[in-house]
């Protein structure tokens, strides 16, 4: 699990007030477009070695398991699999989360909910991430669970 998961699990709180539904928004990886001059590195996947790409950043999250231990109902937190050997994939990522609540008192912002994470997670959406901040897209595997956890948010 990543650090955010554990500050969302670990404060009570928090998880009472929020009672959050956890959607990847991205896979951060940095903004590979503009590493520059940066150097980067190209880590060993069984016997072969994966340059940093969002392809592969998407590759190894298509490969890692939704985190069922973690309580409340639709949220789909990932267990990222550091250890995958998926051709291709790049195991050094960090996910990151929309939290929002799984109801409001007002129709408008629960519409506005779903019509921010609907289009976060739509490819529209998914590539405007990539080309401004470098980030992977979702991978197919997990569209269908984050559109049925967006379609259970409601009023009241």
């Amino acid at each position: 699990m990543d650090g955010a998961t554990k500050i969302v699990k670990g404060d009570a709180t928090m998880s009472l007030i929020i009672t959050a539904i956890n959607l990847i928004g991205g896979i951060i990886i940095g903004s590979i477009n503009g590493v520059g001059d940066l150097g980067t590195v190209a880590v060993k996947v069984g016997d072969d070695y994966t340059p940093i790409s969002a392809d592969a950043a998407s590759k190894v999250i298509a490969d890692s398991p939704v985190d069922t231990s973690v309580d409340g109902d639709n949220r789909i937190v990932i267990d990222i699999n550091h250890k995958t050997a998926a051709t291709g994939a790049y195991p050094i990522v960090l996910v990151s989360y929309d939290i929002v609540c799984p109801a409001y008192k007002e129709s408008n912002d629960a519409t506005f909910a779903k019509a921010w994470l609907t289009y976060v997670t739509s490819a529209e959406g998914q590539k405007a991430a990539q080309d401004a901040a470098g980030t992977a897209p979702l991978p197919s595997n997990l569209t269908g669970k984050i559109t049925a956890s967006i379609d259970q948010i409601k009023v009241g």
